[in-house]
């Protein structure tokens, strides 16, 4: 897809979305507001929210949905739709005049004060000390705006979180304009992570470093990836990293089961799920357990939301 593909629909903005929503203490305390940045500079195979990965966007998919009359230039045939097609469509009649639920742009502009009003028009739902999640993609991608974002939500006192890989090499500069970091650590080596997230994430352990030495609360996150990053002997790698940042009582860990929630989302943008390195496999309880002590051996506390 080339950069321009969605540019004739609507003027470019500041912040792109792929989506707003709701939910009740997984993305920071109480009930909050979250946005989802669009864009982001890792490549995980098993990520989630693919539709948010490209800065651009997504075209997405409903394929029980899709019905040939949808396009007038031939794109869909039965449930298929030929992308190739739509890189060169210049009307996107199935997003105005044919707008349809079976085919989408996964991003949307909005302008800074549109958000900011967004929430604070929503702020007698922040119950239980709610607030506003920023996360993504990953929204350090957009830093600039980002920062003007969460610098007008701080001045009227909404509380603010931030989710991110860690991976932006002026991240500390937000540290002033956060009530809490949600930090997604992939690897406690990212030489031996670079290859398949297609990121060398050098500035990651730097910044978690920095965050540490802050009194900015801290939520760090392991996703456990089977045959990447869920061995005991990672449990004791990460613990040691983690436990030589000195992070004190504002720190806590949580550890969260692999799941393939999104995998339906790979097809829906026309992009083939990768998964993970080995058969996907839950993490039992008893070596959840196991690996929790591993880090409470550390002094590190290990949370669930």
């Amino acid at each position: 897809m080339t950069d321009n593909w969605y540019s004739g629909i609507v003027p470019i903005v500041s912040i792109k979305l792929f989506q707003t929503g709701w939910n009740y203490s997984q993305d920071g305390p109480g009930n909050r507001l979250l946005l989802h940045f669009q864009g982001c500079n890792f490549d995980c195979p098993w990520c989630s929210n693919p539709e948010g990965r490209s800065l651009q966007g997504e075209i997405f998919v409903r394929k029980d949905l899709l019905t040939p009359g949808v396009c007038p230039h031939g794109a869909i045939h039965q449930t298929q739709l030929n992308r190739t097609i739509c890189i060169s469509c210049n009307e996107k009649e199935c997003l105005t005049s044919r707008k349809n639920k079976g085919i989408s742009f996964t991003s949307r502009d909005y302008e800074v004060p549109e958000l900011v009003q967004m929430a604070s028009e929503s702020q007698l739902l922040f119950y239980d000390g709610g607030g506003v999640t920023i996360t993504g993609g990953e929204a350090t991608l957009q830093f600039e705006d980002l920062s003007t974002l969460l610098e007008q939500l701080k001045s009227r006192d909404i509380h603010t979180a931030l989710e991110t890989n860690g991976s932006h090499k002026d991240l500390q500069n937000l540290f002033a304009f956060l009530d809490l970091l949600i930090f997604d650590i992939k690897h406690w080596d990212f030489s031996k992570a670079a290859p398949l997230i297609k990121n060398k994430g050098p500035r990651v352990i730097e910044n978690l470093e920095r965050a540490c030495r802050s009194s900015l609360e801290i939520l760090a996150r392991i996703t456990l990836i089977p045959g990447f990053n869920d061995s005991p002997e990672d449990m004791k790698h990460f613990a040691r990293m983690i436990a030589g940042m000195n992070p004190g009582e504002n720190f806590s860990l949580e550890l969260l089961e692999f799941h393939e929630f999104g995998r339906q989302k790979w097809d829906a943008i026309g992009q083939k799920y990768r998964g993970p390195l080995a058969e996907h496999s839950t993490t039992s309880a008893s070596e959840l357990e196991q690996y929790k002590s591993i880090f409470k051996t550390h002094g590190i506390q290990c949370v669930t939301t």
